[in-house]
């Protein structure tokens, strides 16, 4: 069975939109060699009040306004080392909030209060809303990757995506890559986990204990539905017994 797909990036909500209780993005424009690849940043709203803000994007007046109509910025989260574009801007606005990012980003603003090292230990209270894994998928493509268990929800940065729509430029590349029209961690991550399946098998293991439907990344197409059955898809691969 197939996930249902979002409609992308044509018609983009720049501030925030809200697409469950606790739950909103926002979507702006990214071109990466001329393929319209789209940026999310995504926004839980945590128990106590307080925000989880998910690869941070570009922190427009109107989009801090909004955020602060919402709830206190209580964390902002890099998971992916190509996700640090815009976070002076976030960690400026919200000076008050902790920063938590993946070792490489961790280390450039390891003099920053309130910042901290992901990990695959929650951090309370957002551990009591959202799980965590620090997904190993080679040297380039490792991220920790959550799950927001009100909604259901799994939020990615770049490890997997979908493209679905575009010139000949995103057929062509797309395709070469495994993304067109398909969600699915692009092709070169075969290359890069050669000889070490079984480690990410378990992190592809790990996840799917989750019982996710929908699937958030930071790039390209949402999966609405049957979110679960679309990531054991662009996985199954790795996961037939060798």
């Amino acid at each position: 069975m197939g996930g249902r797909i979002g409609s992308g990036f044509r018609e983009r909500e720049s501030v925030l939109q809200r697409i469950d209780d606790h739950l909103w993005i926002a979507e702006d424009p990214l071109k990466l060699f001329g393929i319209d690849l789209g940026r999310r940043m995504t926004v839980i709203g945590l128990p106590d009040g307080g925000l989880f803000v998910h690869s941070p994007w570009e922190m427009t007046a109107e989009r801090k306004r909004r955020l602060l109509e919402l709830g206190h910025v209580r964390f902002i989260v890099a998971s992916a080392g190509f996700h640090d574009l815009y976070l002076d801007q976030a960690l400026a606005a919200f000076p008050q909030g902790e920063f938590h990012a993946i070792p490489s980003l961790f280390r450039r603003f390891s003099s920053r209060l309130k910042t901290f090292p992901l990990s695959d230990r929650a951090v309370s209270p957002w551990g009591e809303a959202i799980e965590q894994h620090v997904f190993w998928a080679g040297p380039f493509h490792s991220e920790t990757v959550f799950f927001h268990r009100e909604s259901r929800s799994l939020l990615l940065a770049d490890l997997c995506f979908r493209l679905e729509d575009g010139g000949l430029l995103a057929r062509f590349l797309g395709g070469g890559f495994g993304v067109y029209r398909r969600f699915s961690p692009t092709r070169d991550i075969r290359l890069w986990t050669l000889g070490q399946r079984r480690r990410l098998r378990a992190s592809v293991d790990y996840v799917l204990e989750w019982p996710f439907t929908r699937i958030v990344p930071a790039h390209g197409e949402l999966v609405l539905e049957n979110g679960r059955t679309v990531f054991e898809a662009a996985f199954r691969w790795v996961r037939r017994k060798t």
